[in-house]
């Protein structure tokens, strides 16, 4: 829920940034006889309301939000439980664990083959995109059996690929994987791989 929490705290800051904003922006083309009346006037009562409905307004906007992603997540559950094309069981399986990474307790809805998809995907998917968020989402399931595939995408010829590997590592704290990952640390061209190796050791170490 802290995610979830943290979109309505900013939906709400920025509500209430925009409110002061154009207030402040009225008060300053206000002629002095307008601005005289508005001194006098219950407007600490009104700002107070009208700061209170701009938060009414996103509780219920994040709960009516919540409840969209809940039936959207529900009905690809079940698409991929039975799905039997493999390019439909990856469409639905990235999309599972991109929209619940923060929330990979949801992801018992889909079954226990949706380790088997990723792994499947990040093995053998000509697609190097796919095989990044393949690799990321392994990570987020944080099953132990994602550890060797990792590693070995951690040698995938394109860097986006090894970067998400070398994070996933990181967060199933594989130590095994620390020799590799200050490998990449020391000799990876690319710097964001590099980066993604570092805080991987990181992870572990912690």
């Amino acid at each position: 829920m802290r995610g979830e929490h943290g979109n309505i705290g900013i939906f709400i800051l920025t509500h209430l940034l925009v409110a002061i904003l154009v207030g402040f922006f009225l008060w300053s083309i206000f002629p002095e006889p307008w601005r005289e009346f508005l001194r006098n006037g219950p407007w600490g009562v009104a700002a107070v309301g009208l700061a209170g409905v701009i938060i009414v307004l996103s509780i219920v906007r994040g709960a009516h939000a919540r409840r969209e992603h809940k039936r959207a997540r529900d009905r690809v559950a079940k698409v991929f439980r039975e799905a039997t094309d493999p390019a439909l069981q990856k469409r639905a399986a990235l999309w599972l664990v991109e929209h619940d990474r923060d929330h990979p307790e949801r992801l018992a809805d889909a079954g226990s083959a949706l380790f088997d998809v990723l792994l499947r995907v990040l093995k053998t998917d000509p697609e190097k995109l796919d095989r990044t968020r393949a690799a990321n989402g392994l990570g987020v399931l944080g099953d132990p059996r994602a550890i060797a595939p990792l590693l070995a995408a951690t040698t995938d010829e394109y860097a986006f690929v090894r970067a998400e590997a070398a994070l996933a590592l990181g967060k199933l704290k594989a130590k095994q994987a620390e020799t590799r990952l200050r490998e990449m640390v020391e000799d990876d061209w690319d710097p964001n791989a590099r980066g993604r190796a570092r805080e991987a050791l990181e992870r572990i170490a912690g």
